[in-house]
């Protein structure tokens, strides 16, 4: 396999001339950089000059497209790019209006903005490859996938061969032998094309909300249930519960946060680390242990329950209004025990009164400081809650998405203006309410569906590997459906691997057990336009095809800020010999004898102009009507059909400029304040969600739900229809051999991780601007550090019995002591000799089959030691590692 750190464009060159010496232009790619610099370009001829005129004189005749930034990062953005003769000279985020807070524009953060070296990077995959020692229907040396060398093939045999190896698993073990890595087909092609073929092994996993994902929440609260960005101006206090926006949703939330905050809002941070978004917001920071968030709101409550004076803390008459099982005389008719949450915090039922100092030793924040966190908290003040995902997302936290509601409904911090409680995070986090600008999902409707699937294996994202390795599985039913089922002990055979649009093996747990997965089943082939790990591992792998090289719609175009719809086109060509998804499906189609016209009757740019009519815009009223006017000739200039119709803007000033905003103001019908109707009379304005029509804080349906997938499973734990607190699976309890005498066991810190803003999760991770801005340590605790002798910046060595990682330590007191911070979704760079991935892959160091719940992805749940390395390694800066190009450039 060949190497090299080399991009590739040049601005003057046709496109053979492009697709021959691309890797070649390192110098004039490298020169390249965002809208307005001027240093180092090139003229005409290709000699380097320094000034403005050279940027002016190349760009005669060039375009202005708006492209995506197609990633799953939250942010949203848009991005536009300036091309030539089918090459980008450079690219821009939103200049189309003056910024301001009625009309802020929609900016790019660093990773957007270097999405040009993605497209064009010398790493592209540029044609269909098969694994040098892969032979047909045996997987030949099969030990040697992530290790082996790459050979060209053509399109034809590539196809062939994938044909023939899914006919050849049907054939043998069953359909049920071909797992689909895709999540109930919500973003890939291809399951489409499988579920014709007679069906695949699905999987499903709580993923980014964590146990806000399940049981879909019957307690009352639902996803981004919260008020709309001008009434978090009349906030007292805006609660960030492991919320970190300025990395994982960079774009409009940053925003709006530094408005709120130069407003007069004030901050308060909860989570184990003081990260970038507490420090941009200058916030009062509340430590906590990963995983230990229940724990500290029973301490929280307990202090706000015995210290209430006459409804000093407690809104009383929110509580026996609005709520459900608080205490003995507000039970839901359908509770099947007589159990309530104030007797449980006082210790009537376990004989543990879940006091501050109670809670205080399980999740580490200071006495004093839950005790301050309760004042704040109280009736008196108004108060905002955003929690994301992270803390839903360990082992043990069934219970915090209730808990975290019901410390809100003490305070009454629900339905009136400046309270709010809810999960916020992605893409309109601090900007709730009703859309806005409503766009459609043009994709076929096969995509996001699991009905054309014959086949009801699911596999469970937190077992998957052992299952592949062992050939049982517990079924649960689909719980990415909400499709819920006793557990049934399953024998899978598992022979192929289909990897579509996502990274399994990178972002799901426990990922050397996943490597001996794929290196155990017959055939693994993926879809990529890099050398992602997935395709890493694979035998055959298929080039596509990027969003900026034709048209098409995604699974994330409907998902951004509500007053936000983007626009996007094509504007390059296929590079080298990728082809789009849709060719690819449509020629396995062929070959498996699946009818691709009617699985999929459109075109891409079918679909792409489907989308774009049937989007639409609200009007004052609260109606919705089309966002775009669409003459007959702009149907007929894209090669589409359509009916013409009026609508805001024309769609070529929609896609010209790449973004509709809709301008706001504080007094426009559109300030939205979540269940208002509801705590004025809940009565007539029932939660549709609930059995009660009441926030529950007893839920017989969530204890329910957790009753039948977790039935019979010892590893699992019984989840009540309270918000109890849960013992975590390899949390920080079990960091010790001897809680009782606190006799640390083999592993003390607690690992969690961190949405990083060099990547969205495992993408954009090759990025050389992107890797040189942002380093990739670890974060660790100054007093840890100083007991093992580690500075900053040294070499750390982070393991456990999963895995080992080294990376450079970045040492401050930002992180609370025995916790160690792992930004996610590094690419692994396993070092074969001594199995140590030098690049920081967090899974490395997560576990499978250790969950406290069927389905739950507990990632931010595992225990490590780590210690200064002394090894022979040598680890260079990120940004001095050669980009991976599996097959050398053809003259």
């Amino acid at each position: 396999m060949r190497e090299e750190n080399r991009m590739t464009v040049s601005k003057n060159i046709d496109r053979r001339q492009f697709c021959k010496g691309a890797a070649a232009a390192t110098a004039a790619f490298g020169a390249l950089s965002l809208a307005g610099c001027a240093e180092g370009n090139l003229t005409e001829t290709g000699e380097a000059v320094g000034s403005a005129e050279a940027f002016v004189a190349n760009e005669k005749d060039a375009e202005w497209v708006s492209v995506p930034c197609w990633h799953n990062c939250g942010g949203r953005c848009l991005n536009k790019v300036l091309v030539k003769d089918g090459v980008v000279l450079r690219q821009k985020t939103d200049d189309t209006h003056e910024d301001s807070w009625d009309w802020p524009q929609s900016r790019g953060c660093l990773r957007g903005r270097s999405v040009q070296q993605q497209v064009f990077g010398a790493d592209r995959l540029k044609y269909p490859m098969k694994r040098k020692h892969w032979e047909p229907l045996t997987g030949g040396d099969k030990s040697l996938r992530g290790r082996d060398e790459w050979v060209r093939i053509s399109w034809d045999e590539a196809l062939d061969y994938v044909a023939a190896e899914l006919k050849n698993a049907k054939e043998k073990y069953g359909n049920r032998s071909i797992f689909y890595m895709n999540m109930a087909n919500l973003e890939g092609v291809l399951g489409g094309v499988l579920g014709a073929f007679g069906g695949y092994a699905d999987v499903c996993g709580t993923q980014s909300g964590g146990t806000f994902q399940y049981p879909t929440m019957p307690f009352g609260l639902v996803y981004g249930g919260l008020n709309d960005r001008y009434d978090i101006l009349n906030a007292d206090y805006h609660i960030l519960w492991g919320h970190n926006a300025a990395w994982c949703a960079f774009g409009n939330p940053s925003y709006y946060l530094k408005h709120f905050k130069k407003s007069g809002v004030k901050y308060v941070f909860v989570g184990p680390e003081f990260n970038a978004t507490a420090s941009f917001v200058d916030a009062e920071w509340i430590p906590t242990r990963p995983g230990t968030d229940t724990a500290l709101i029973l301490g929280i409550a307990h202090s706000m329950i015995t210290r209430d004076d006459n409804g000093s803390l407690i809104d009383w008459d929110f509580l026996d209004r609005c709520t459900v099982g608080f205490d003995a005389d507000h039970m839901p008719a359908d509770a099947k025990t007589d159990e309530n949450f104030r007797d449980y915090v006082m210790g009537k039922y376990d004989g543990v009164e879940k006091t501050p100092e109670w809670a205080s030793e399980i999740c580490g924040t200071p006495v004093d400081k839950i005790h301050r966190l309760a004042d704040i908290l109280s009736c008196k003040n108004n108060c905002y809650f955003s929690t994301n995902g992270a803390p839903a997302r360990n082992k043990g936290a069934e219970n915090y998405p209730q808990a975290f509601m019901t410390l809100a409904c003490l305070g009454g911090h629900i339905g009136k203006s400046g309270n709010a409680c809810a999960l916020d995070m992605n893409y309109s986090s601090f900007n709730r309410g009703p859309n806005l600008v409503q766009p459609v999902d043009g994709r076929v409707p096969w995509q996001g569906s699991i009905d054309m699937n014959p086949v009801d294996d699911v596999l469970q994202c937190g077992e998957m590997w052992n299952t592949i390795l062992t050939g049982k599985y517990t079924y649960t039913g689909h719980h990415t459906r909400a499709k819920y089922k006793a557990p049934e002990e399953r024998e899978i055979d598992i022979r192929v691997i289909v990897s579509d649009q996502h990274n399994f093996l990178q972002t799901q747990s426990h990922m050397s057990e996943g490597i001996e997965a794929f290196r155990k089943v017959d055939f693994v082939f993926s879809l990529a336009y890099v050398m992602k790990t997935d395709a890493r591992y694979a035998d055959i792998v298929l080039p596509i095809a990027t969003r900026w090289e034709y048209n098409k719609n995604s699974f994330y175009d409907t998902m951004m800020d509500k007053e936000n719809g983007f626009a996007h086109r094509k504007a390059v060509d296929p590079l080298f010999e990728s082809k789009t998804d849709w060719n690819i499906a449509k020629g396995l189609c062929e070959r498996l004898g699946v009818d691709w016209g009617k699985l999929c009757p459109d075109t891409d740019d079918q679909m792409w102009m489907n989308a774009m009519a049937k989007t639409t815009v609200m009007n004052e009223a609260g109606k919705y009507e089309p966002l775009l006017t669409i003459a007959q000739e702009d149907y007929e200039r894209y090669n589409v059909i359509g009916t013409p119709q009026e609508g805001r803007i024309p769609l070529e000033k929609f896609l010209d400029d790449g973004v509709y905003r809709v301008k706001r103001s504080a007094d426009d019908p559109f300030v939205h304040i979540q269940y208002k109707k509801f705590r004025e009379d809940p009565d007539a304005n029932p939660i549709a969600t609930t059995a009660s029509g009441k926030l529950e804080i007893y839920c017989q349906a969530k204890g329910d739900v957790f009753a039948l997938i977790n039935k019979g499973i010892d590893r699992y734990e019984d989840i009540s229809p309270l918000p109890k607190y849960v013992e975590q699976h390899e949390g920080y309890t079990d960091s010790f051999t001897d809680w009782e005498k606190k006799v640390r066991g083999p592993y003390p810190f607690q690992m969690t991780h961190v949405h990083y803003l060099r990547r969205a999760h495992s993408d954009m991770d090759n990025l050389p601007w992107a890797r040189e801005a942002m380093t990739n340590p670890v974060f660790i605790n100054k007093d840890d550090a100083a007991a093992k002798g580690i500075s900053n910046g040294d070499i750390i060595l982070v393991r456990n019995d999963n895995g080992s990682f080294i990376r450079p330590a970045s040492v401050s007191r930002t992180i609370m002591p025995g916790g160690i911070l792992v930004p996610h979704g590094a690419g692994v760079r396993i070092d074969e000799e001594s199995g140590i991935d030098k690049a920081g892959a967090d899974n490395m160091m997560t576990s499978s089959c250790k969950e406290t719940s069927a389905g739950l992805n507990g990632w931010n749940t595992t225990l490590v030691d780590y210690e200064k390395y002394t090894g022979n390694i040598e680890l260079l800066p990120d940004c001095e590692w050669p980009l991976e190009i599996p097959l050398p450039d053809e003259e």
